[in-house]
């Protein structure tokens, strides 16, 4: 056994002096709540794939179960010209405004370009 090391992990557990910690598992709600992000996370980047035409890349990051903001949701889209992305960027946020899932939980969008 090395000095870094030490003859703990080859205790077995109820021989342990210190007690493991573990995760306690969300609720039933909480985990309901949690979902509802993810699902309006796919259907945003199937939105954003109809108007940009393609999402590299996506990230979520910040879920939470409530309040005005349930996550930040990071889109790479293509990017050719600022005039053009504005208005995809336009469209796109009118079809989040009008889609029943996306306008029932509030994410803040950040898009980029990809890079390529």
């Amino acid at each position: 056994m090395s000095a870094f090391i030490s003859g703990y992990a080859e205790q077995n557990e109820s021989s342990r002096d210190n007690p493991v910690l573990r995760q306690e598992p969300y609720s039933p709600s909480e985990q309901r709540k949690r979902w509802e992000v993810r699902a309006a996370q796919w259907r945003a980047r199937e939105l954003a794939q109809l108007v940009f035409g393609d999402v590299s890349d996506m990230g979520l990051s910040g879920i939470r179960g409530g309040g005005e903001m349930r996550g930040l949701l990071r889109l790479d889209v293509p990017f050719d010209d600022l005039c053009k992305h504005h208005d995809r960027e336009a469209r796109f946020m009118a079809a989040v405004l009008n889609d029943p899932l996306l306008s029932a939980v509030p994410l803040l969008y950040v898009i980029g370009p990809d890079k390529h």
